[in-house]
């Protein structure tokens, strides 16, 4: 079977394709997003979505979140006493995904269509590849996250028309352009910012917070993490009402902080900034001035903010449109690219075409005086260039007998390659012949999920030699990706209904924590209660207390809201 992945950075979420439309899948708890966080429990089992979330508050040192922004990096998260990758904590993620459908739908889940960041690098893509093959999924596509709302939205309005999607996640910042036309989708410019998201938002508001309050030890461990948790819980609500106070208890002292979104607004300034350039830069691209755009998409959950609405109505001069759920969008997207690539009768007359965000290309040397200066970057495929894309470009020997022919493949788009980001690097070896005698032909090929292919030949012998980047600065190795399989099988993971049980009672103590007097008795009686059925494993018992506990945690919700 095939599904949809929005591989998010705050919230993951998995689609099908189902009688002609694309279905969210819920999950154990009956949700359609899952947290994007891992945590342990104090057994040492690990805890993967809502669970997790619940002990962000009140076991920080033990859950770990927004690690998608670490995807093809060598960072290693702590957890207990064990250290994961990105790419790790992710197949967890995923594998819970996978679980889901396979629930739901009472059947084996292989393949998956995985969205990523429109401005992720070809080092970030493989990451993901690896991941879900940690997760036992084979990647069949990778699909931008813009593109993917914007076939969510494109469905849902088949009518010509041209609009921009501003895709603001937890982590990372995509905007696109998109141009429909009769029964075509075709994304004419992506740009973004792969360090902007919600977290920023968030980490600014902590900052503020936090010099509120000069005795506080900033460096105190599991201060940060609970600071975080009340920031993201005004952030929540701050999209409802103008003004909002949060609270907790510190060594025996009271913090308490009253925020507004004009104070938001004031310590997201610079974030709020940022967003301008690769709008700016999109419309550019396109060749679109912003009156062109007929519509302007919010995607992502960090575009429920009002100042982040706010900012984008002051940009085009009219307000974004909200039809569908900002954070559902991405993950129907894929849902639908899922029943493209089954050729379901239903999209016939769907065609989805995208463009490759960045500029890849290699380092050349070029004279200078009587010698030549190495570190000048060589564009072979330009941003925006629609994808599949296959470019050659030719290149010579610069020094006499010189046997090998050194390639640095780069992404970016300065003249100088120490601005850009280094994919890979490999050495072709060429007959020895006077300078300039030997020619190359290096060819880049681009394919549809975002990964890059490089092929070399010599035009002096004929030769045909592919190139491939075994080892991406920060990807695992073979070996690395076996022994990392080995290790996740191995993990412990509780069964699916005891899941949800441990859900239950980390969310009720999270608000045990932050309240006082009678109402903390409550929750406390509360929870001994549930706790005490749960030990006895009558499944009858269980089932009562639990419709008890939940009762309470949704009266705690909404007064909490």
């Amino acid at each position: 079977m095939l599904i949809g992945i929005d591989l998010g950075t705050s919230n993951s979420a998995v689609c099908i394709w189902q009688n002609g439309q694309a279905v969210l899948v819920p999950n154990a708890y009956g949700q359609n997003l899952t947290p994007s966080v891992i945590g342990l429990d104090d057994d040492g089992h690990i805890l993967t979505g809502a669970p997790a979330h619940a002990r962000l508050f009140t076991h920080p040192d033990l859950t770990l979140s927004s690690f998608k922004r670490f995807m093809g990096t060598d960072h290693q998260f702590r957890l207990g006493n064990q250290y994961f990758r990105a790419e790790e904590l992710s197949a967890l993620l995923l594998r819970s995904l996978k679980a889901d459908v396979e629930q739901h739908c009472g059947c084996n889940v292989d393949r998956a269509i995985i969205t990523v960041p429109a401005y992720f690098n070809d080092i970030q893509r493989k990451a993901v590849k690896t991941a879900g093959e940690m997760a036992g999924l084979r990647v069949e596509r990778l699909l931008n996250e813009p593109t993917a709302a914007s076939l969510a939205y494109g469905l849902a309005n088949q009518q010509e028309q041209k609009f921009l999607v501003f895709d603001l996640g937890g982590g990372t910042f995509d905007v696109s352009i998109i141009d429909m036309f009769e029964g075509v989708i075709e994304v004419r410019a992506s740009s973004g910012d792969v360090f902007l998201g919600g977290d920023d938002f968030t980490r600014s508001l902590v900052s503020w917070m936090l010099a509120q309050y000069p005795q506080l030890n900033k460096e105190e461990s599991g201060l940060q993490g609970r600071l975080v948790t009340l920031a993201e819980r005004a952030k929540r609500q701050l999209t409802s009402q103008d003004s909002v106070s949060v609270s907790y208890q510190h060594d025996g002292e009271t913090l308490s902080w009253t925020i507004t979104n004009d104070i938001l607004a004031q310590c997201c300034e610079s974030a709020l900034e940022r967003m301008k350039k690769p709008v700016i830069q999109a419309l550019r691209d396109a060749k679109f001035s912003p009156d062109q755009v007929d519509h302007i998409v919010l995607v992502g959950g960090a575009t429920r903010m009002p100042l982040v609405r706010q900012a984008v109505a002051r940009l085009f001069g009219r307000f974004p449109r909200t039809d569908l759920q900002p954070d559902e969008a991405v993950a129907l997207g894929a849902g639908i690219q899922a029943g493209l690539a089954m050729q379901d009768q239903a999209l016939d007359d769907i065609v989805l075409t995208d463009v490759m965000p960045f500029t890849l290309g290699i380092e050349i040397a070029r004279r200078k005086g009587d010698g030549y200066e190495s570190g000048h970057f060589l564009p072979l495929i330009e941003r925006n260039s629609f994808v599949p894309v296959s470019r050659v470009e030719s290149i010579v020997t610069i020094t006499p007998q010189q046997k090998v022919i050194e390639l640095a493949i780069y992404q970016g788009e300065a003249r100088r390659v120490t601005d850009n980001i280094l994919l890979g690097s490999l050495s072709v070896d060429v007959p020895p012949r006077p300078a300039g005698e030997i020619t190359a032909d290096v060819r880049f090929t681009y394919t549809l999920d975002g990964i890059l292919e490089v092929e070399c030949k010599v035009d002096n012998t004929g030769e045909m030699q592919k190139l491939v980047i075994e080892k991406s600065p920060g990807s695992l190795t073979p070996e690395q990706i076996s022994a990392s399989l080995l290790r996740l099988e191995n993990i412990k993971q509780h069964p699916r209904e005891q899941l949800v049980n441990r859900q239950l009672v980390a969310e009720a103590n999270a608000f045990y924590e932050q309240s006082l007097g009678d109402q903390r008795q409550y929750i406390a009686d509360h929870l001994y209660r549930f706790e005490s059925m749960l030990d006895t494993q009558d499944a009858r018992l269980i089932a009562q207390a639990r419709q008890e506990i939940e009762g309470l945690i949704a009266y705690l919700r909404k007064e909490w809201e």
